[in-house]
């Protein structure tokens, strides 16, 4: 088994050798067909990327019931406007109802404003819910860290002088005032 391996390796060199020898259009034609006789098994085809096998499940379905929460939660603004989209959101949409989601007074800005609404969900959706259901209550706190209003207050014992003019002399005076306000922040 051993000498076989070498005879075989020792064989494709020779054959190599001979072919650097030749003219480079034979050694080209015995080049390719050399590499279509020992090439290996075809690639593996990728799998389909997962986003078109999943829409054409999900094409039929949104036309079927139309979108889901999320997306009127994004258009939210542009259905009911930027004032109460503030105060309300989208809770749930099930069974021919919108449920929305208010505070306070919203709610009965929302229930004035009902028809509207269901119309113009209706053009955004494709199929309009049949009802209005208006739960009072604060809406969900926004991701992330809720940030504090700074406590510290910062006096300026002068006016200010106006800015220059040139804008080198702009940009040294606004690096200037960074440097200050870095070195009281940190102490220094």
């Amino acid at each position: 088994m051993d000498e076989s391996w070498k005879h075989d390796r020792q064989k494709a060199i020779t054959q190599r050798r001979r072919i650097r020898s030749k003219s480079d259009g034979e050694a080209q034609r015995e080049a390719d067909a050399w590499a279509v006789n020992h090439r290996g098994r075809p690639a593996i085809k990728p799998p389909p990327p997962a986003g078109r096998a999943m829409a054409g499940v999900l094409r039929p379905l949104a036309r079927a019931f139309g979108p889901g929460v999320s997306e009127l939660d994004e258009h939210w603004a542009a259905i009911v406007g930027e004032a109460l989209a503030r105060w309300s959101s989208p809770e749930k949409l099930q069974a021919g109802t919108l449920v929305v989601r208010a505070r306070g007074p919203a709610a009965a800005l929302i229930e004035a404003q009902s028809g509207i609404i269901l119309e113009r969900v209706a053009q955004y959706a494709g199929k309009a819910p049949k009802r209005l259901r208006i739960v009072q209550g604060s809406l969900a706190a926004p991701a992330g860290p809720v940030r504090r209003a700074s406590t510290r207050v910062v006096k300026r014992a002068d006016p200010l002088p106006p800015p220059p003019s040139d804008p080198a002399e702009r940009l040294a005076a606004a690096l200037a005032d960074f440097a200050a306000a870095v070195k009281e922040r940190e102490g220094g």
